[in-house]
């Protein structure tokens, strides 16, 4: 019994830590982490707007937004742009979800390469752009 035990503790620690290295791929869960991140790594127009850009995505149809963090210029002499949407919830986050990926799918450069481009959901933002400035916005 004993073995059986420390056999599905060392299982259920095996798993957690799967899920944690998995999560790590996401921007920073804090809007102004995020955005110093980005401006630390070359990304130079860099902002955060609590009320004109979370305006124009309520008349587009996506409601609950707390502020978007986006970004745009070169990395090591690459395109990288990001937006990065931060809902009040995680739920926001979830029934937003179809309508967002709409959104990115629009904004999405059509000189972008299809595999460049990534459009995501963690936790309660939802995050779209490229791999790079992704990356950059840890």
């Amino acid at each position: 019994m004993k073995r059986v035990l420390s056999l599905i503790c060392v299982l259920a620690l095996a798993i957690s830590c799967l899920f944690i290295f998995a999560s790590c791929g996401a921007p920073n869960s804090d809007p102004d982490k995020a955005l110093e991140a980005l401006k630390e790594n070359g990304v130079e127009w860099a902002g955060k707007d609590k009320t004109v850009i979370p305006g124009l995505l309520k008349i587009a149809g996506i409601d609950d937004v707390d502020c978007v963090v986006s970004g745009t210029g070169k990395i090591d002499d690459e395109y990288a742009h990001i937006t990065i949407i931060y809902f009040e919830d995680a739920d926001a986050a979830s029934d937003e979800w179809e309508d967002v990926q709409e959104y990115a799918e629009k904004e999405k450069d059509d000189d972008a390469e299809e595999s460049d481009w990534v459009c995501k959901k963690s936790g309660k933002m939802i995050y779209y752009g490229t791999k790079n400035a992704i990356k950059a916005a840890k």
